[in-house]
């Protein structure tokens, strides 16, 4: 067991992605800012469910807010892809 320390985040980082599950990473970090991904009164109705396989999925408890999401999708995406600081949403599912 040679070699510099290296920081636990960092280590932790590298063992999710080694298990193949960066995802959980990249999800908490829209979760910690989904005021941001979605808008203020959005975020009240819509939760971010999981992100899994470059799908964003977000449970919303109205219809009208469905429907309103449905239209904003792509400045969503962006949004959520400019938090990341990479395209790791392609898709967005609302259920």
């Amino acid at each position: 067991m040679g070699g510099s320390p290296i920081p636990i985040g960092g280590a932790l980082h590298e063992a999710l992605r080694a298990q193949g599950l960066g995802f959980l990473l990249h999800e908490q970090k829209l979760r910690d800012r989904w005021v941001e991904v979605v808008g203020g009164p959005a975020a009240k109705v819509a939760a971010l469910e999981s992100l899994k396989d470059f799908v964003l999925h977000v449970k919303v408890e109205a219809a009208v807010w469905r429907n309103e999401l449905h239209y904003q999708q792509e400045a969503i995406r962006q949004r959520a892809n400019g938090i990341l600081g990479a395209d790791i949403v392609r898709e967005i599912r609302l259920r």
